[in-house]
C-alpha cells in the first residue's frame, strides 16, 4: 500500500447532516441536490449520494440549515466501489462554519491514505 503524503490536521466526526449541493459537473451541466454528509470537521467533509461526474479541484456550493459556504472537491470516490458517489471537499472560506453543531476541535495530525 501507498502511503500519501498529505496529513489531515483535524480529526473526522462521523456526522450525518442534510446539505444542499450546487455546481458544475465535468459536462458542464448545472446540479442542485439534496443529500447529506457522512463525517465532518469545522472546514472540511465528505459527501454521499454525487453520482454525477465531478474531479478535484472543481469548486462547488454546499448549503446547510441555510449556512453556505463554498468548497473546493479535494478527493472523489472511485467507480465501482465501496466510495463511489462520496465525495471530500475543504471550505474556501476561512473562519466560515455551515454545520451547525458544535464539534469537539481535535487538532492531530493524521496521515491520509
Amino acid at each position: 500500500m501507498i502511503k500519501s503524503s498529505r496529513k489531515r490536521l483535524e480529526q473526522r466526526i462521523p456526522m450525518r447532516l442534510a446539505v444542499r449541493v450546487r455546481g458544475m459537473d465535468l459536462n458542464g451541466k448545472l446540479f442542485d441536490i439534496e443529500t447529506h454528509t457522512l463525517d465532518v470537521t469545522p472546514q472540511s467533509a465528505r459527501v454521499e449520494g454525487m453520482w454525477m461526474p465531478l474531479h478535484r479541484g472543481m469548486n462547488i456550493g454546499i448549503e446547510c440549515e441555510g449556512r453556505r459556504a463554498r468548497f473546493r472537491v479535494t478527493w472523489v470516490g472511485k467507480p465501482e466501489t465501496g466510495n463511489s458517489g462520496e465525495i471530500g471537499v475543504q471550505c474556501l472560506e476561512p473562519g466560515r462554519y455551515i454545520w451547525g453543531v458544535a464539534l469537539k476541535r481535535c487538532l492531530h495530525v493524521e496521515d491520509v491514505a
